[in-house]
């Protein structure tokens, strides 16, 4: 069942998932009654039960007293297990092979409306942006697994980089001043002291088909084949069929014609780092 979003590889997830929702039908307690009771939202009782989110402590220990098996510590036995495996990092399906196969690529395309891209993220930033989305005790390894892709530039040869970025990502303040102020100046330093990565800006006023259908990348591998990469809140293809990629270069060609220059660019990020005191 790969293609059923709610599914992930991880058996340890999948096994506390299993485990809460047999004990919860048992109890004789839907999804919303078990949530209210535990103090929580629902879609996290889902995602729970569906292995698509690691437990916190706190939950397991919930859910052993709700579900009377404190003495045997029933989920805070399955929560240490997760911890202990390093399986507790969650991504959506079809992410890891997206960086699996990011490792290998010699030019990466990729556009972007919400956010400055993992492979361009200050750890400050990179901490702000996952910390909207997962729970403290897994927001550590989070950062340095997004941090680790960026070793991919070590490599020798190094891949190209070639990244636009909606101006929208400029004036959201994700983590604060000092965070968008020291990651846009990171923007213009690698920029312009690297001749393999060069970033671009999309302007509000610069409107076409290729931006409006959302982000996506493009990578170019060793032996000249292309790979699409599409990335949704629950799930993350990898797209390799030659028509469906003609598309996404096809995008990348309308945002680039309409995307400021290089020198345009860093006058503006610098220009909106400076509005970040």
């Amino acid at each position: 069942m790969p293609d059923d979003p709610s599914y992930t590889r991880d058996p340890l997830l999948r096994s506390f998932g299993r485990v809460m929702r047999s004990h919860r039908e048992a109890a004789g307690l839907s999804r919303p009654q078990l949530a209210d009771e535990l103090g929580c939202g629902t879609t996290w009782i889902e995602k729970l039960e569906t292995g698509r989110k690691p437990p916190s402590e706190a939950t397991a220990d919930d859910c052993d007293f709700r579900f009377g098996t404190t003495r045997t510590r029933t989920f805070w036995t399955m929560w240490d297990e997760i911890k202990r495996e390093g399986k507790h990092i969650a991504v959506p399906p079809g992410f890891e092979k997206y960086v699996s196969v990011e490792r290998e690529a010699m030019v990466v395309r990729e556009f972007d409306t919400m956010v400055v891209p993992g492979l361009l993220q200050t750890p400050a930033y990179a901490r702000a942006v996952l910390s909207l989305s997962e729970q403290s005790d897994v927001l550590d390894d989070r950062v340095a697994a997004r941090l680790e892709r960026q070793q991919i530039f070590s490599r020798k040869p190094a891949p190209h980089l070639w990244v636009v970025l909606e101006e929208a990502v400029f004036r959201r303040p994700i983590g604060g001043a000092a965070v968008m102020r020291e990651q846009l100046e990171w923007l213009v330093e690698l920029s312009s002291t690297r001749q393999n990565i060069n970033v671009r800006v999309l302007p509000f006023a610069s409107i076409n088909a290729g931006a409006i259908e959302g982000p996506f990348t493009i990578l170019t591998m060793p032996n000249g084949d292309e790979i699409g990469y599409h990335e949704g809140p629950d799930i993350s293809q990898v797209i390799e069929d030659p028509a469906a990629v003609s598309e996404y270069a096809l995008r990348w060609d309308e945002v680039m014609s309409e995307a400021m220059s290089s020198s345009q660019s860093h006058k503006f990020i610098l220009a909106a780092a400076e509005e970040y005191k």
